[in-house]
């Protein structure tokens, strides 16, 4: 029982560190995919929403997979999806083949995201907290190597098609470990057949499902800007770049202090605690002039955000032993949902005003979450 049990957390830890490489990769060898297709980044850039919204689809259809799929055949099928979906993406120079294996790859993605916060969740009832920030430790830390792996690998002349097979290596480890792991110790709570489950699910799942989208959808904004909102500051392109590897590095090192620490302090408490830390932080960068300042902020931002997502998750689990796949789902997709529509409204944000306006739409999302918490925090008492 507890070698299944350990089996089951290094799957779910895989599922994450894959999940980094397989977004990370994306921006890291988006210029070599580009000019092997003969297309421009930007075209690039379209295909790749596509990955994102089949994720968001399985994520949502997982509500379904969970109580009529047994679990080692999910493992093994989203694993499967995504070894033949990356093999069409690298070995065609066909941009609609490129684009099938996108769409399978990201259906397997998809499935990774909800299925192992769903495993974590339903196998420890005990210091789930701590176990969900390693889980997302393990994503963060694939975000900060995947990029210098991948730039050491075309260093040494090989093509992105050759990287891309290289990082292949944890889903197949995933799917051998699958192989030899009992789940029937993952116990859930079974949906109601005749009464509409979220009935039952009290304002702190709503709520906390709000903070989950405000999360998602800051993250991606200022990943996705800090770059160009850098330059725009007078930062070189290398100066510029180091911004977003300090950010995920704080994240890393936040997820890694509070998976170990996380068991002292109420969820509800970590959550403010970091909340505030990163409403300062964001505030303060945005004024502050030098570059080098500049970074220190970025890094504490990294640490505010750092334990975010999976405190929240656990905020809108507490005091249940066990989730059902309604409870997961409805949770897990309101975060994708945050992640995808960040993209459309960003860009209309910075092609109709500027990137400073357009970072700042992360400070205002960053204070209702905080307002959002205290309300919780205030509610408890």
């Amino acid at each position: 029982m507890e070698k299944n049990r350990k089996n089951i957390m290094v799957i779910s830890y895989i599922m994450f560190a894959y999940m980094g490489i397989a977004f990370l990769s994306q921006g890291s060898l988006k210029l070599e995919m580009a000019e092997s297709f003969g297309i421009t980044t930007s075209k690039l850039q379209y295909l790749f929403t596509v990955f994102s919204t089949a994720s968001m689809i399985t994520v949502i259809a997982n509500k379904v997979f969970l109580d009529i799929v047994p679990l080692k055949l999910e493992v093994i099928l989203s694993s499967l999806f995504i070894l033949v979906g990356t093999f069409f993406m690298i070995l065609t120079k066909n941009v609609n083949i490129f684009m099938m294996g996108l769409i399978l790859s990201g259906l397997g993605i998809g499935v990774y995201i909800s299925l192992a916060s769903y495993l974590i969740i339903n196998t420890f009832t005990e210091d789930r907290n701590g176990k969900l920030n390693f889980l997302h430790f393990s994503y963060s830390i694939s975000a900060v190597l995947t990029p210098i792996i991948a730039a050491t690998l075309i260093g040494i002349s090989l093509s992105w098609n050759m990287v891309y097979m290289t990082l292949l290596t944890l889903v197949a480890v995933i799917i051998f470990l699958a192989l030899r792991t009992d789940f029937s110790s993952v116990t859930h709570e079974k949906d109601e057949k005749n009464e509409s489950q979220p009935a039952k699910w009290d304002f702190k799942v709503y709520l906390s499902a709000a903070m989950l989208f405000l999360y998602v959808f800051t993250e991606m904004i200022f990943s996705y800007w800090i770059v160009e909102y850098m330059v725009n500051k007078g930062a070189y392109g290398g100066e510029a770049k180091i911004s977003l590897s300090i950010f995920w590095l704080f994240i890393a090192g936040g997820r890694l202090i509070a998976g170990k620490l996380g068991h002292k302090f109420t969820v509800i408490n970590m959550v403010i605690t970091l909340l505030s830390i990163a409403l300062i932080s964001y505030f303060t960068l945005m004024l502050v002039q030098g570059i080098w300042v500049t970074y220190i902020f970025v890094g504490l931002l990294g640490f505010g955000f750092s334990s975010l997502y999976p405190s929240i998750i656990a905020l809108g689990t507490e005091g249940r032993k066990s989730i059902s796949p309604s409870l997961m789902t409805f949770i897990m997709t309101s975060g994708s949902v945050g992640g995808i529509i960040y993209s459309p409204i960003s860009g209309w944000v910075s092609s109709n005003f500027n990137v400073m306006l357009t970072m700042g739409i992360g400070i205002i999302t960053t204070i209702l979450m905080l307002s959002i918490s205290l309300f919780l925090k205030i509610k408890k008492k």
